[in-house]
C-alpha cells in the first residue's frame, strides 16, 4: 500500500531512498546500467544498495540525486534516517554529511545527527575536529553546534579542549548586539585560564576588545593585569 503526501510516494513502513529510487527507474523506464551511465556511480553498488540495503556514501548519494534531476540534499533527512539514526553510528558516514550538511546550510540535519550520537563521549574528540575544520573554513553557525553539543558533554572534563570550545563559541557569538555579547564574554571568561599561554593571550585580547565597547573599565584594566 501506498499515497501521496508532499509529493513523497510514502510505503507503508518506513520511506527509504533505494525505494524512491525503484520507483524513479520505473517510472523512467530506464536500467541500471543506464542510470549508472548517467550518474556515474558503478552499476554494482546501485545493485548492492537496492538488493543487499548496503548504504551508498554521501558523495554517491549526490551523484544519484543529480542524475534524477532533484535539489542537492533532497534526500539528506531519509540519508540521516536510513543509514545514521537506524544503524549502529558510523563516522565514515557521518562526518561527509555533516561537511555537506554545512555547506547546505542544512542545520536541523546538523542537530539531528548530533543530537543521536552524542551521548557517547567517545565521538567528542571526533566532532570537535569536524568543528575546528567547520570554524576554519568560515561555516561558523554549523561550526557552533557541534561545539555547543562537545561543550555540553564534557562540561565536567575539566579540559582544555572544553575551555576551547568555550573559546569558540564566545567568538561565533561576537557581533553587534552588546548584550548579547557581555553574556557570551561572561560565560567564556572562567575556561581563560585552561587554555594554552598562546590561546590565553588572544583571548585576553578580545575579550579586552569586547569589555571597552561595553565601558567596563574594571574588567578592561582586570584583563590587562592578567
Amino acid at each position: 500500500m501506498e499515497f501521496l503526501c508532499e509529493g513523497w510516494i510514502w510505503h507503508e513502513h518506513t520511506p527509504t531512498i533505494s525505494v524512491e529510487f525503484e520507483d524513479y527507474l520505473k517510472q523512467n523506464h530506464m536500467t541500471l546500467a543506464q542510470f549508472a551511465e548517467n550518474s556515474g556511480v558503478h552499476p554494482r553498488t546501485l545493485s548492492n544498495w537496492i538488493t543487499q540495503h548496503r548504504p551508498v556514501s554521501v558523495q554517491q548519494l549526490d551523484r544519484i540525486t543529480l542524475a534524477m534531476g532533484l535539489p542537492e540534499g533532497y534526500f539528506y533527512d531519509l540519508y540521516i534516517e536510513n543509514y545514521i539514526i537506524e544503524r549502529s553510528p558510523n563516522m565514515s558516514r557521518i562526518e561527509p554529511m555533516l561537511y555537506r550538511c554545512a555547506e547546505l546550510d542544512k542545520l536541523d540535519a546538523i542537530r539531528r545527527i548530533v543530537g543521536h550520537i552524542m551521548d557517547n563521549l567517545l565521538y567528542s574528540l571526533k566532532l570537535f575536529n569536524i568543528a575546528e575544520t567547520l570554524f576554519a573554513q568560515g561555516w561558523h553557525t554549523a561550526a557552533l553546534l557541534l561545539y555547543e553539543n562537545v561543550a555540553e558533554v564534557e562540561k565536567y572534563q575539566h579540559s582544555e579542549r572544553l575551555a576551547l570550545c568555550q573559546y569558540r563559541l564566545f567568538t561565533i557569538q561576537i557581533g553587534d548586539d552588546q548584550s548579547r555579547n557581555l553574556r557570551a564574554a561572561t560565560l567564556f571568561e572562567p575556561f581563560v585560564e585552561r587554555l594554552d599561554e598562546i590561546d590565553q593571550l588572544d583571548a585576553l585580547k578580545d575579550l579586552a576588545n569586547v569589555y571597552k565597547y561595553l565601558r567596563k573599565w574594571d574588567k578592561i584594566d582586570e584583563m590587562a593585569k592578567k
